[in-house]
């Protein structure tokens, strides 16, 4: 599984945990080249249980990649292999990108400015055959011009 860097993940291993299993301890390991194998351990900032016993891993770094496997006493439910892409997004480096991002943007902004224009007419012409049409006529009735 690729996930991209700053992303958050869900890993889980089942829909719904059966009643007869809801004592069981559920346990989530994370291998990692860097620290071999380690208990995760749930935080709010980045490892949350879910109510199904998955796990959310918030805002993935280099550090998350690796095999992350549940356990359900001494059975493996489930093994999840992560590979973090770790492109980020990064400043331009020459004044040529600056330039050219700034390019990039105007002629974006240009489209918005010319679509506004149009809804702009638009909204006076409406405005001006709601003035021009019969005053006690019904605000939802169509508009048919006279040929």
């Amino acid at each position: 599984m690729v996930v991209t860097w700053g992303q958050s993940l869900h890993l889980g291993c089942f829909l719904k945990m059966p009643a007869v299993l809801a004592s069981q301890t559920i346990t989530w390991y994370h291998y990692s080249k860097e620290k071999g194998r380690y208990k995760i351990q749930y935080r709010p900032d980045k490892y949350i249980e879910t109510s199904e016993h998955g796990l959310v891993i918030i805002a993935v770094t280099e550090a998350d990649a690796g095999r992350y496997d549940c356990w359900m006493g001494a059975s493996l439910l489930c093994s999840y292999n992560v590979t973090v892409d770790a492109h980020r997004c990064s400043p331009p480096a020459k004044s040529n990108d600056y330039q050219k991002i700034y390019s990039d943007w105007c002629h974006e902004f240009e489209k918005y400015k010319s679509a506004m224009k149009v809804w702009e007419k638009k909204q006076a012409q409406c405005s001006s055959r709601q003035n021009n049409s019969n005053q006690n006529s019904h605000p939802n009735e169509i508009y048919r011009p006279l040929v």
